[in-house]
């Protein structure tokens, strides 16, 4: 080689040959030599260790034109092409790629290949296509990409690149599909990229990209798939948008995008046939024009803000497939909200129909059984429909999922017909107010894995034929009207179950042996039944189980110490049962264990101290009274030492007597005190006070439409809350009514506690209390209500967690809660402590303005009566992640204990994160990484990434500004919520400091 190189030298020295000649032939005979050489350093970087030999066929003995995965020039025998796709490779791309530069094709997609991209890529100015996805490509997207200047295909996607798109791009003129969707890209969508006038396909969903769409992309006439969806973008749509008429698919879903979208998409846009802009902030109503996109097949707007109706002449889109309206505002409440039905049954390719959480009113047309046969997914869930499930849902043989749950008032018995639903995978039809029997017929859908129908009014026992769904994996029949013995066959022949909820119901029975047979077994709730019977120790052989309810049943004998084996169990209620002996200690050892609660059984004996027992507010050991031991703030006496030695008859005489004289002082206690029962003198109390309703059990029971399960907005420790409507004349009040659960410890007190707190304070931003109901139902059962406002928007948890709040919004709520403490902390005699400070327990009004409720833990401090709940350690109580370190180690309930409350509850309207996320463990927690963020100015690391792009300028300096400020305001906010929350109560902030703070924000924030 080095001969004819020389040779050729000299050839062009003593020559006139053109020098362009001679430059091709050296650089042929040299760069076939080059080719290999970097073939052979690729290989090397592509197997990496430990991976299959897939490029065996790459070894000198062969030209390397004829490897696998190589094509070459017909001419000059030089790398056109590399494709090794789906060939199982692993470890990283060498830099001698570069010396490929007669490539063309780079296609190493689905190779499991890790590291960068090296910027040597730059060097291939031939390539047309880069083809990389499907790895797990790490670091930025190489700006040296933007040399390969012939660039058509760019496809990074499904890797974990991060860093931001690099504006550079827009300077490849022939690029055609840009693809980097699924990686961890930020910032801005380049604006550059308008550039490109050869664009046709956008695809840049799933990233964390912010900012708004920008609107050089309406330049882009060629543009047919633009994906933006699952990212942070904010704003409106660009006008220019409308312009781009080959546009076929457009998704923009799950975003914080607004203002109205859909007018002009029947009108600019004709050619498109998949439209997904579903979960942003969208407003309107879906314009009949729609009708006009002939080509339409996939149609998804569910969760935004649209209103109306659905226009009729949507059914004359005949290649229709999936239409997606769920959780918006559509309809009015009315009969004939659903007309639109017989329309789409012209419809003939649709096979999903999503109408779920609108405001759907009236029946469920029987026109639904003439839809498509096609149709596999009808979901009316969560509407305001009623009456009963029409017959002719039975035509609709092809369908794999039906939901008409919740919200709804559905009646009379699942129809028969449902059995002809073959191909049903999915049947849910909770909390409606459905009747009968679970029908036998059931058996019939053997392809059925998900089977909800709880909070119903259902009857009978369960049937048999449900053993023949032997795919079934989630069972959800809680709180119904069910009775009879557990079948056995039933049991164990559902052999892939993995969720089972039975709770509130009438079971009787012992739990079958065989239940240790249900290996794929993660919840088992068949709490508040009537089983009987030990716990069998066969539980301990399901060892996926992580939820394990069985409280207020009638069980009998031990814990099995072989519930130890149940290494992934995170919850362990056993609550209210007949349980005896002592607590298993092998418990102690059970890693993931979170919860333990075995209150009110007949336990005795020491408690262990490791593990979860070593977390006061991770146990509940209440009605056990001859527990002993444990960790110090139990505050549980000391276990007897077993020494041997007998007690004398002449002992035992007189410790016999004196249990008997103590025995007759509780009797004549129990007499005496339901002579002056507390109920007597609060129904007086409540009834006579100036302003309060006079109320009784009818009212109540009228109003909630005999406290149907349907109504039920909340379910606490101590009781349900129903929504209801009061009338009074010709005028209608709406109210929530929480009923208590007397036969829950407790309850009671906590029923006196909050009459005693709300009847004496008064407040804008406390839930303001109408009644105090004491009575007795129609079966002579004592009966206990608290009667308030209705908070249209619910709790402040669901909006935090479920939907979405501005941080506008997030600060005046703030502010509205640190009112209510600093009233109930300085201007109440005697001060109040709150004492459960959480989301659940703010209620938001239908102007957003919030309201602290739910006082039935509050303490009047400064007075002997709470002085004797602060003496006791078991009066200590609150929730999970909200309660003050200081109340586990005994200390007294105090208005600071509220301050760190609402400091937690700060820091989660700021980050989106509860204090018991999964992320907290090992010492971290909400406070520590707010704290450490603070200190180290990387605040917009943790802050829910939705509080920092709300409705952004097009301007880009002042969206640039606006990002500040909003990144500005949400750290002043955490760091309120960090100086609240501080471990010790002498260094936090109080609540009056914490309220001028937040005002203080609020008044910068708009300045």
């Amino acid at each position: 080689m080095k001969m004819l190189n020389l040779l050729l030298d000299l050839i062009c020295l003593c020559s006139c040959l053109p020098i362009a000649f001679c430059v091709s032939a050296r650089l042929t005979s040299f760069s076939n030599e080059t080719d290999m050489h970097a073939l052979l350093a690729l290989k090397n970087g592509l197997l990496g260790k430990g991976a299959p030999l897939t490029l065996s066929s790459w070894n000198t003995s062969l030209h390397f034109c004829q490897w696998q995965g190589i094509t070459c020039g017909r001419h000059h025998q030089r790398v056109t092409a590399l494709d090794l796709a789906g060939q199982g490779l692993t470890g990283t791309l060498s830099p001698y790629i570069g010396n490929l530069t007669f490539l063309r094709v780079l296609n190493l997609s689905d190779c499991n290949l890790k590291g960068i991209v090296p910027e040597e890529i730059g060097h291939l100015f031939r390539l047309w296509v880069f083809n990389m996805s499907r790895n797990a490509l790490q670091g930025g997207i190489p700006l040296h990409l933007a040399n390969c200047t012939e660039l058509r295909v760019i496809d990074v996607s499904r890797n974990g690149l991060t860093g931001m798109i690099p504006y550079q791009l827009g300077h490849i003129p022939k690029l055609q599909i840009l693809s980097m969707q699924q990686n961890s890209l930020t910032g801005d969508i380049p604006s550059a990229l308008g550039n490109i006038s050869s664009l046709t396909n956008i695809v840049l969903g799933n990233n964390r990209l912010f900012g708004s769409i920008p609107s050089s992309l309406g330049k882009l006439k060629s543009l047919a798939t633009l994906i933006l969806g699952i990212n942070s973008l904010a704003g409106s749509i660009p006008s220019s948008f409308y312009n781009l008429s080959s546009l076929t698919s457009v998704s923009l879903v799950d975003n914080s995008l607004s203002g109205n979208i859909l007018d002009k998409l029947g009108v600019s846009l004709p050619r498109l046939q998949w439209v997904a802009v579903g979960k942003n902030y969208f407003t309107g109503t879906i314009p009949p024009t729609l009708a006009n996109i002939s080509g339409l097949r996939i149609f998804d707007v569910g969760g935004n803000q649209l209103d109306g109706h659905i226009p009729r002449r949507i059914g004359m889109l005949k290649n229709l497939q999936v239409f997606s309206v769920g959780t918006n505002n559509i309809g009015n409440r009315s009969n004939g909200d659903l007309n639109f039905i017989s329309a789409f049954t012209n419809l003939s390719n649709l096979w999903y129909l999503g109408l779920m959480r609108n405001q759907f009113g009236g029946v469920i047309p029987d026109s639904v059984g003439n839809l498509s046969s096609s149709l596999q997914y009808l979901n009316f869930g969560s509407n305001k429909l009623y009456g009963s499930i029409p017959a002719e849902i039975g035509n609709l043989i092809n369908l794999a999922q039906l939901g008409m749950e919740y919200n709804n008032n559905l009646t009379g018995k699942i129809p028969a017909s449902v059995g002809r639903l073959r191909k049903l995978g999915q049947l849910i039809l909770g909390g409606n107010k459905l009747r009968g029997d679970i029908p036998s017929f059931i058996g019939n859908l053997t392809s059925l894995y998900i089977l909800c129908l709880p909070d119903n009014q259902l009857e009978g026992s369960l049937p048999s034929s449900l053993q023949q769904c032997d795919s079934l994996q989630i069972l959800n029949i809680a709180n119904n009207r069910l009775n009879g013995d557990l079948s056995l066959e039933i049991l164990s022949s559902l052999s892939q179950i993995s969720t089972l909820y039975m709770s509130g119901n009438f079971f009787t029975g012992h739990i079958p042996s065989k239940v240790g047979s249900l290996i794929h077994l993660s919840i088992l709730d068949i709490s508040d039944n009537k089983y009987s019977g030990e716990i069998p120790v066969e539980l301990g052989k399901c060892s996926m189980l992580e939820t394990l309810k069985m409280g207020g049943n009638l069980f009998t004998g031990s814990i099995p110490s072989s519930l130890s084996s149940l290494e992934g169990i995170q919850i362990l209620d056993l609550s209210r049962n007949n349980l005896s002996g002592s607590i298993p200690s092998q418990l102690q050892n059970l890693s993931h264990l979170k919860i333990f609660n075995v209150s009110f059984n007949q336990l005795e004996g020491d408690v262990p101290r490791k593990g979860v027992f070593s977390n006061l507010s991770a146990i509940s050991l209440q009605g056990n009274k001859k527990l002993c031991g444990g960790i110090p703030p139990l505050m549980l006496p000391r276990c007897p030492r077993q020494t041997g030695r007998h007690l004398s008859p002449a002992i035992i005489i007189v410790v016999t007597l004196c249990g008997l004289l103590f025995f007759g002082f509780i009797v004549a206690f129990v007499l005496l005190y339901r002579k002056r029962s507390p109920i007597v003198k609060l129904t007086s109390y409540s009834s006579m006070k100036e302003g309060y309703l006079r109320l009784s059990y009818n009212d109540l029971l009228l109003a909630t439409d005999h406290f149907a399960s349907s109504n039920i907005i909340g379910v606490g420790s101590f009781g349900s809350v129903y929504r209801g409507v009061l009338k009074q004349g010709e005028n209608e009040k709406l109210i929530a009514v929480k009923v208590m659960d007397l036969t829950r410890h407790g309850a009671l007190k906590s029923f006196w506690t909050e009459c005693k707190a709300l009847s004496k304070i008064r407040h804008k931003n406390l839930l303001k209390i109408i009644s105090c109901c004491s009575s007795s139902d129609f079966r002579g059962n004592d009966f206990m209500a608290l009667v308030f406002e209705l908070m249209p928007n619910g709790s402040l948890d669901s909006w935090l967690h479920e939907s979405c709040l501005k941080l506008e919004q997030r600060l005046d709520i703030a502010i509205d809660i640190a009112s209510a403490l600093d009233y109930l902390h300085h201007d109440c005699v005697p001060q109040i402590a709150h004492c459960d400070m959480k989301p659940s327990n703010v209620l938001l009004d239908e102007d957003m303005v919030a309201h602290v409720g739910d006082f039935g833990l509050a303490k009047h401090l400064h007075d002997s009566e709470a002085a004797k709940d602060r003496s006791s350690s078991f009066a200590v109580k609150g929730t999970i992640g909200y309660v003050p370190p200081e109340y586990g180690m005994g200390a007294n309930v105090s208005t600071q204990g509220d301050v760190y409350s609402f400091g937690i509850l700060l820091l989660e309207m700021i980050t989106g994160k509860k204090p018991t996320d999964e992320m907290f463990r090992d010492g971290l927690s909400l406070h520590n990484i707010c704290n450490s963020a603070l200190s180290k100015s990387t605040i917009t690391d943790i802050v829910d990434p939705r509080l920092l792009t709300e409705f952004c300028a097009d301007v880009d300096s002042q969206k640039h500004d606006d990002m500040v400020q909003r990144s500005e305001c949400a750290a002043a906010i955490a760091e309120v919520g960090v100086a609240c929350s501080m471990e010790s109560p002498d260094e936090r902030m109080n609540i009056g400091q914490a309220l001028k703070q937040l005002n203080l924000i609020k008044r910068n924030f708009h300045a």
